[in-house]
């Protein structure tokens, strides 16, 4: 019986502390893996945009058309697509910044709520 005793004395003292240290780990340990999360996701979606690479090729003409109807066509064409590509990865860092910032509000949000709701 004693043995029953002290183990739901050590799971409540180790519930306490998870309770108390899960603050804690928030804003550092999750803060750290969040953001590392939208750094990769957002280094991959401009990896896929390509927007540095698309924007050298600015004014190559398309397909070795040098005329200059050609050319004038494939700055359009480019200038489009460099628009569509800066709108893409702007929404993208926007997305992932909004996500750290929910990250970082969450917690004191929801703490109020429990608080509020008594």
């Amino acid at each position: 019986m004693f043995l029953l005793w002290r183990q739901i004395g050590e799971l409540s003292l180790e519930f306490l502390l998870d309770v108390v240290r899960f603050p804690y780990w928030w804003y550092s340990g999750g803060l750290v893996m969040v953001s590392t999360f939208c750094w990769r996701d957002g280094r991959a979606v401009a990896w896929r945009v390509a927007w540095g690479p698309f924007a050298r090729y600015l004014f190559t003409p398309m397909y070795g058309d040098y005329s200059y109807s050609g050319r004038a066509v494939s700055l359009v064409v480019r200038l489009v697509l460099l628009l569509a590509k800066s709108v893409r990865l702007t929404v993208a860092s926007l997305w992932y910044l909004m996500l750290l910032a929910a990250w970082c509000v969450l917690l004191p949000v929801t703490i109020l709520f429990l608080l509020a709701s008594r």
